[in-house]
């Protein structure tokens, strides 16, 4: 199915940054830091590897236009990262690259309605921008680039029950593609809606339907829909609560070739036409179906000096290898204030990825290897992080990295790496008018 996205986005985009200059606030929040460490596996590769040293410039900005009722945030940055030692995948001429981003949320607010839109555009590493948003790992270092769109309408039904609607667009390619076969490029629209109804003053409960439409690169095309419910509740005055859980069934058909065999041994078939010449017919479609549970929850608590967070989730992802997933994540974050100057942080991920849809439009018990794709891609992470504010306007902070992977063929890799970042964040810029 194919979507016009931007037929459908820049009309609220453009009301919502319909802000007039007379009354309006500017700002803008740079942020330039020099980032240097040791990484003893920087691909996590399970393979030999060596260590590299690596240093970053990262210069970025938040910035924001905004009236009473109306305005537009967003963020812009750029990483110069350099690599030195190293052999073989990882020579430092190999690592070395630039990424950067651009994101945008604009808003517009009625008496009864909330309209929102948002524009995001990012390169960066595949090894990077997996493991951050969905936990799974490839083994190809490449630059990928993603395209967002977005759209979302939020109305106020009745004093008590309210409805938000949403579309979402991505688009990911590669920039260096030609060079890499296994990476495939993907297109992944998905709309929402839930239903609100005030239960209790501190009690939302939430009735929420998904449908998503995943087209690689290939012949398959992959239709998700998905129904849950559940509830947002401000527990108590420094606990927030948010639970959801529901069901979803994924359809995907693929284009694949039929004929028959000549001169083949007894038992075979098309294509491999064992002893044979296999001869093709034309083509053909096959349809598959799987279901499964879809569900999240999350959990904060708000501390004196800190907070402790909690989330577990199961979302079917898109991966770059042409494959549908059912992505398990469990994140938690600790973060405490010492010091008016000093500040701890230690955030846990541990994922797990399941094939719901392999590259041939199959489900996880017709792999083309056998046993390849049922097997569950797992990936821990821990990295402690002290900050300290020695200065208004400086910062240092150092960290440590344990990554552990086990790939589908349960091949194992682990990650040590040690990072210090000196930060220059000046005082906040802010200009009305």
């Amino acid at each position: 199915m194919r979507f016009p996205p931007l037929k459908i986005y820049l009309p609220v985009l453009s009301m919502a940054l319909a802000v007039p200059v007379q009354a309006a606030e500017w700002t803008a929040e740079p942020d330039i830091s020099l980032r240097s460490g040791y990484n003893y596996n920087v691909l996590l590769d399970p393979g030999p590897h060596t260590s590299v040293w690596e240093t970053n410039l990262i210069a970025s900005s938040m910035f924001g236009v905004a009236k009473e009722k109306q305005g537009l945030v967003g963020d812009a940055g750029i990483t110069i990262r350099r690599f030195a030692g190293g052999s073989g995948r990882e020579d430092s001429d190999l690592l070395d690259r630039e990424d950067y981003f651009f994101t945008t949320d604009a808003y517009h607010q009625t008496e009864r309605n909330v309209f929102r839109g948002n524009i995001d555009f990012i390169r960066d590493s595949t090894q990077d921008s997996e493991v951050n948003e969905t936990g799974a790992f490839t083994n190809v270092y490449a630059t990928r680039i993603r395209k967002t769109l977005g759209v979302s309408w939020a109305t106020t039904l009745s004093e008590l029950m309210s409805l938000d609607l949403g579309y979402q667009y991505n688009n990911v390619s590669f920039a260096d593609e030609g060079e890499i076969a296994n990476l495939i490029p993907y297109k992944f629209n998905q709309f929402t809606a839930a239903l609100n109804y005030q239960l209790t003053p501190r009690t939302v409960g939430i009735l929420q339907g998904a449908y998503s439409a995943y087209k690689p690169d290939t012949d398959l095309n992959s239709d998700t829909w998905n129904l849950q419910a559940g509830i947002n509740s401000a527990f108590s005055e420094t606990i927030d609560l948010s639970i959801l859980a529901g069901y979803r069934n994924t359809t995907s058909d693929s284009l694949f070739f039929t004929g028959f065999c000549i001169g083949a041994n007894p038992g075979a078939s098309f294509p491999g036409c064992d002893g044979g010449t296999p001869v093709a017919t034309g083509t053909d479609t096959r349809e598959t179906k799987t279901n499964g549970s879809v569900y999240s929850a999350s959990i904060t608590k708000r501390l004196e000096k800190g907070s402790l967070s909690a989330s577990i989730s199961r979302s079917q992802v898109p991966d770059l290898n042409g494959r549908l997933l059912d992505s398990n994540q469990l994140r938690l974050n600790g973060t405490y204030r010492m010091t008016e100057m000093l500040q701890f942080s230690l955030p846990i991920q541990y994922s797990e990825n399941e094939t719901i849809v392999n590259i041939f439009g199959r489900d996880a018990s017709n792999a083309v290897i056998p046993g390849q794709e049922e097997r569950t891609q797992k990936y821990f992470s821990i990295r402690p992080r002290i900050s300290w504010r020695f200065q208004r306007e400086w910062r240092l902070a150092g960290e440590y990295y344990y990554d552990k992977r086990e790939d589908r063929l349960q091949n194992t890799a682990t990650r040590n790496a040690v990072y210090l970042t000196l930060s220059y964040v000046p005082t906040k810029l802010s200009i009305s008018r």
